[in-house]
């Protein structure tokens, strides 16, 4: 008989304490700034007056197409994306896979009970970190 698989949530595998964000005024290449600072590909833009309050996703795929296309002076509110596929804090990290999958991306914005935001998920803590789905399979 082979042994289950454990249950593993989504809070578990979050590897930053407070995730980074940005408000949507700030240009593009202070976006791009946080970024290469943080050494992240991806930000949370939030209501500038209520930081857990997530309004939309700004991911470097964004930035770069903003930059080739000559929208290099644009407010991040003029790329980001609205459409922002969470997941809940609590969720499985099946379930979180299965997004990630599903909308070929590689960030989900983690959210709690009431869509607070605390946290990023991306693939790449899925599969490689301490405890990642990868060392618990294989």
């Amino acid at each position: 008989m082979s042994e289950a698989i454990p249950v593993m949530k989504v809070k578990s595998f979050i590897k930053r304490p407070e995730p980074i964000t940005i408000h949507p005024d700030a240009s593009l290449r202070e976006a791009a700034r946080k970024m290469a600072d943080e050494k992240i590909g991806f930000l949370v833009v939030v209501d500038p007056n209520d930081p857990g309050r997530v309004i939309g996703v700004l991911s470097e795929r964004d930035i770069i197409n903003a930059f080739g296309y000559g929208r290099e002076d644009s407010k991040v509110r003029d790329v980001m994306k609205t459409d922002v596929i969470s997941v809940r804090y609590d969720d499985t990290v099946y379930r979180a896979a299965r997004l990630l999958s599903e909308n070929n991306i590689r960030h989900l914005v983690v959210v709690d009970e009431e869509g607070r935001l605390k946290g990023v998920l991306s693939i790449k803590d899925l599969v490689y970190g301490e405890g990642a789905l990868f060392s618990i399979i294989f």
